[in-house]
């Protein structure tokens, strides 16, 4: 079928619920319920832009199988030029939201490109990924996923020897496999379409632990199959009181596997912790993502930076020394993103799998560098607002009986007092509320334990050229 749309995306939810509560409640059909019917309508926004009239060039290629549109975080690249395209269509996702909507559906799409262009890797499962690529993409699917294993204590183990809680096998079946635990946690999933499991990218599986050595992906009403969502940062208020919150919690929820059976088809990895340690690694993944991850946070910088400028051109300390020294670091952090991707597409190879590989180090040292400046954008939004984030009334003061006083004592030199609160308003979705806190949060830990990440991202670094470098620099002393 064609590239999807924003009603056959919901159409879809309403279709297939899944085994889904928030709160204490079974939620029958997401597309009506408060906690997700505008995120839902949000990512509808989103497909639709691949019929756009304007945009549509930008968001769908034709593939060879068939010759029909798909949307363009599907494409397999060979070459820099599909990277280029590939970055605007995410580069359009990522501004409809400010980056504040993470995990959009081209994020879980690359991953399954990498995997199924890397599926001799997988070995007799193989033609399972890519079978189920082809079927993601030739419906435009939106998929979550879980990596993680819940666990009794999070003692700091080198390897994941797992336990009762987490996902294992129950059971293998002439037709399948039967799987339990919990993992978390699913970003997306109240909005999905169907689930990836895979094993963790950073804790490996210890060697004697195979049943949790498992890979398969599968519809997220899958019988036996549960979500148990966190609260929602939706709380019902309208766009002008809670402008990002009320339109972008894309959700969180704990995955429990109850006796869930999974077809011998969906199973990428069965009991092979060697392919389970190493494939993010052999499959090449991991620059896909990145690039998504970092489009992702350039688009976030961008935002939070034209709010920064916003706020100081309203409160006029846009010429305050101190002021502008706090709005440059954001300077920086944007540009820092802009120049890694672009760094890591001019110098793209393809890699053995014949696809067409964004530079790794620049974009890991950007996604990384991420998890630290992001916290300290939201104190520099808090630095520049100070008061002006409390200050701001909601849409139902502005007319009520009050109104009048708030329109004659919160206008500034160039913004009315209804401007000003809703431009507050933003920072204060963005650096204050709930949902800003949860962004935050979100941030530091997007790609799991910064520490242990940080230490992954230096044991993988080349580093033989700079050793060679510092000894030529040395002998010449």
């Amino acid at each position: 079928m064609p590239v999807k749309n924003g009603n056959l995306y919901l159409e879809g939810l309403r279709a297939h619920p899944k085994d889904l509560w928030i709160e204490g409640e079974k939620v029958t059909d997401v597309t009506r319920h408060v906690a997700f019917t505008r995120a839902a309508n949000s990512i509808a926004a989103l497909y639709d832009m691949q019929h756009d009239p304007i945009l549509a060039k930008e968001m769908t290629f034709n593939s060879n199988a068939g010759g029909v549109s798909e949307g363009l975080s599907f494409i397999t690249p060979t070459s820099q030029e599909h990277l280029i395209q590939r970055g605007k269509m995410m580069l359009n996702w990522a501004r409809f939201s400010g980056g504040v909507l993470a995990r959009t559906p081209d994020y879980m799409n690359v991953i399954l490109m990498a995997c199924s262009a890397a599926s001799d890797f997988f070995g007799k499962y193989g033609k399972n990924i890519e079978n189920y690529f082809q079927y993601v993409m030739e419906n435009d699917l939106t998929l979550t996923h879980t990596l993680v294993n819940v666990r009794k204590n999070k003692r700091y183990p080198s390897y994941a020897k797992g336990d009762e809680l987490g996902l294992h096998l129950v059971q293998a079946k002439d037709d399948g496999i039967v799987v339990e635990g919990a993992r978390i946690l699913a970003t997306l999933a109240p909005l999905s379409d169907e689930i990836l499991v895979f094993p963790s990218s950073v804790v490996p599986t210890d060697k004697d632990a195979s049943k949790y050595a498992l890979a398969f992906g599968i519809p997220c009403d899958t019988p036996g199959l549960k979500f148990i969502c966190r609260e929602p940062l939706d709380v019902g208020k309208s766009s002008f009181d809670h402008p990002l919150s009320s339109r972008f919690d894309e959700g969180d929820a704990i995955v429990v596997f109850d006796n869930v059976f999974v077809p011998w088809e969906k199973v990428f990895i069965f009991n092979d912790v060697e392919t389970a340690n190493t494939v993010f690694s052999h499959s090449k993944v991991g620059s896909h993502i990145n690039q998504q991850i970092v489009t992702k946070n350039m688009s976030k910088s961008e935002f939070i930076l034209g709010l920064a400028t916003l706020m100081t051109e309203s409160l006029n300390t846009n010429e305050t020394p101190y002021i502008q020294a706090l709005a440059s670091e954001l300077i920086t952090i944007y540009e820092v993103s802009k120049a890694c991707l672009e760094a890591s597409i001019s110098n793209a190879e393809l890699n053995e799998w014949g696809v067409m590989e964004p530079e790794g180090a620049p974009l890991a040292a950007a996604k990384s560098s991420f998890t630290s400046a992001y916290p300290r954008m939201i104190e520099i939004l808090q630095l520049i607002g100070s008061s002006s984030l409390i200050a701001v009334p909601t849409d139902a003061d502005f007319e009520s009986d009050i109104g009048h006083y708030l329109d004659d004592y919160l206008s500034t030199d160039t913004l009315g007092a209804k401007e000003r609160t809703k431009l507050f308003r933003m920072a204060w979705d963005i650096s204050i509320s709930s949902y800003g806190g949860r962004q935050v949060l979100y941030e530091r830990f997007f790609s799991g334990d910064p520490h242990r990440t940080a230490a992954l991202s230096f044991a993988r670094y080349d580093k033989e050229k700079v050793k060679k470098i510092a000894l030529q620099i040395i002998d010449r002393v």
